[in-house]
């Protein structure tokens, strides 16, 4: 193995490192602590504003490690010359998907800073069925259901690197 694949393999697994604390942790926020602290309770509460803020430490770090990494991985395929236009654009459509998903954690950001206007701080109330879709699929909801989408593409564009190796 030479040093330059070291690299490389050394931040593939950062990459992926930082993808799957990200996503990991938010499903598991989501899923697991979130319904388990619960709403009312008003230590959950203060409990729930700490851990939220701790895992934006998570994310933050996150998100900049996937754009440097991102971009060397990103360089290193795209200057093969064997890949296809296939490729090409399923490595777009990721991008775009992950940006997505960084613009959505700004926006929620942004939301939560003002009072008020949190998805968080809102009472439930009897909606019709599209607006709770329409929530279900938007805020942290919507990051999570992203991130599981690039994860998947991912795999595709791994699948498409390999079958364009063999056909060189």
């Amino acid at each position: 193995m030479t040093i330059g694949e070291a690299f490389l393999l050394a931040v593939r697994w950062i990459h992926s490192l930082a993808a799957v604390a990200w996503i990991g942790g938010s499903l598991f926020y989501l899923v697991v602590l979130r319904p388990a602290l619960g709403r009312s309770n008003p230590v959950s509460s203060e409990m729930n504003q700490r851990v939220a803020r701790e895992f934006r430490g998570l994310v933050d770090t996150s998100i900049f490690t996937l754009i440097i990494t991102g971009a060397i991985l990103a360089f290193d395929r795209l200057t093969v010359g064997s890949i296809g236009i296939a490729y090409v654009a399923t490595l777009a459509a990721k991008v775009i998907l992950a940006f997505w998903m960084f613009y959505l954690v700004w926006s929620q950001r942004r939301q939560v800073s003002s009072p008020g206007q949190s998805q968080e701080a809102q009472s439930p109330q009897a909606t019709p069925l599209l607006s709770k879709l329409a929530r279900g699929f938007s805020g942290y909801n919507a990051i999570l259901i992203l991130g599981v989408l690039v994860f998947l593409i991912s795999d595709l564009l791994t699948l498409l690197f390999e079958k364009a190796l063999v056909g060189r």
